[in-house]
């Protein structure tokens, strides 16, 4: 529990844009909340489940404040928490407007940051890598001269892998630029390219001590659009070691004091390195396959340690199971028709995103993708085959 400040009797919850898994966990353990939804959108169905709810402009930080400051002289919220990445700038800021703990706008701000996350590591020497900002493709085929092999242009501020790009050498930097600006990215940056495998760190910290809650292996495809996940990590002792402790690090170099932290990293043969990193639980259905592998709730867990209703974890938890997911990746066309084997006997789940008649992208987003199958097994390569086995046999047909 955080000092120094006189928790009321009955806590209270300001969440941002959030989860409806985060206000049914505050339900659930008898926090009353106030669920604050974009002004510009209708309110959605997790609004009716909050016992206070309310329309803002989430990128007005004076409008945000307007709205909740008498709330929160009336009835303290102990926290402003939440899980979704539009929602994380705006929880930093008005949190800091009313004087509330948690983690500081700087950090926020710096996790969303690219260019500026990966010079503070550079500076302080935390797994240092080759890095340029780029203005146009002459400065990309530039900076690729330099390196010893390929380059990434990415946006600084980008998610769900959208116009991130391979650049092979000097001479497809044009063509690289051209895609990465069709795509949509802004701001670029560019890195040295990190071979080697692509992990997630899911970790948990209270009062600045960080705990990594697992290690993730993924499986991504040519556009660096991740095709599946699974937990626990097979990669040796030692080298989750190395993880564990460069993510540590990390979470300290840029400020980071409570809740989840997503952190991406490559394992090279120099080392492990960060990739990016998010404070908040990692998409693609991680949030299951910890619930599922670890049995933890992490959404429960954040929205219970700041008022002392949960002991945070000081130490990683062991599995008590695999888990796995594989997500769908169907020929681009439009769907005809749609064939799923039987789950029976299974723990799997089938989730499409897609139905007759829908169209079906090239991946280049993760947005692209056509549905998951999910499932846990005795161990982490048990669940891997019983979610490879069913996608294989998940038909999507498309055409055209």
């Amino acid at each position: 529990m955080t000092s120094g400040r006189q928790v009321p009797a009955t806590p209270r919850l300001a969440v941002l844009a959030g989860t409806p898994q985060l206000v049914c966990a505050a339900r659930s353990l008898d926090i009353s909340t106030v669920f604050v939804h974009d002004a510009s959108e209708p309110a959605p169905p997790v609004a009716a489940e909050a016992d206070t709810a309310l329309a803002a402009d989430l990128a007005d930080t004076e409008a945000l404040h307007a709205a909740l400051a008498p709330l929160h002289a009336e009835h303290p919220f102990g926290r402003v928490l939440s899980l979704t990445e539009r929602g994380l700038l705006p929880t930093a800021a008005l949190a800091e407007r009313l004087g509330l703990p948690g983690n500081s706008l700087h950090t926020v701000r710096l996790l969303q940051d690219k260019q500026r996350m990966r010079e503070l590591l550079n500076a302080r020497g935390i797994g240092p890598v080759h890095t340029a900002a780029p203005r146009d493709a002459a400065d990309l085929a530039a900076f690729c001269r330099t390196t010893d092999g390929p380059v990434v242009l990415k946006p600084t501020a980008g998610t769900g892998s959208q116009a991130v790009f391979k650049v092979a050498d000097a001479q497809a930097a044009e063509e690289a630029w051209r895609a990465f600006e069709a795509a949509g990215g802004t701001q670029p940056l560019a890195e040295e390219y990190l071979d080697g495998p692509e992990i997630s760190v899911e970790s948990f910290s209270h009062d600045g001590k960080h705990t990594v809650l697992a290690v993730t292996d993924k499986l991504v495809g040519p556009a660096f659009v991740e095709t599946g996940h699974t937990q626990p990590s097979a990669l040796p002792a030692p080298v989750l070691a190395e993880v564990t402790d460069l993510v540590h690090a990390f979470l300290d170099a840029v400020g980071l004091v409570e809740g989840p932290a997503h952190t991406e990293v490559k394992v090279t043969a120099k080392g492990p390195r960060v990739l990016e990193s998010h404070n908040r639980i990692g998409g693609d259905k991680i949030r299951e396959l910890l619930r599922r592998a670890y049995d933890l709730d992490v959404v429960t867990l954040t929205a219970a340690c700041p008022f002392g209703l949960l002991s945070a974890p000081t130490a990683p938890p062991v599995p008590r199971r695999g888990a796995a997911i594989r997500f769908l990746t169907p020929p681009p066309g439009k769907v005809e028709h749609i064939t799923l084997p039987d789950t029976t006997g299974t723990t799997a789940e089938i989730h499409l995103d897609v139905a007759v008649g829908d169209p079906v992208h090239r991946v280049r987003a993760s947005r692209d993708r056509a549905g998951y199958v999910i499932a846990d097994g005795p161990d982490a390569a048990e669940a891997a085959r019983i979610c490879e086995e069913l996608a294989s046999r998940v038909r999507i047909g498309t055409s055209g």
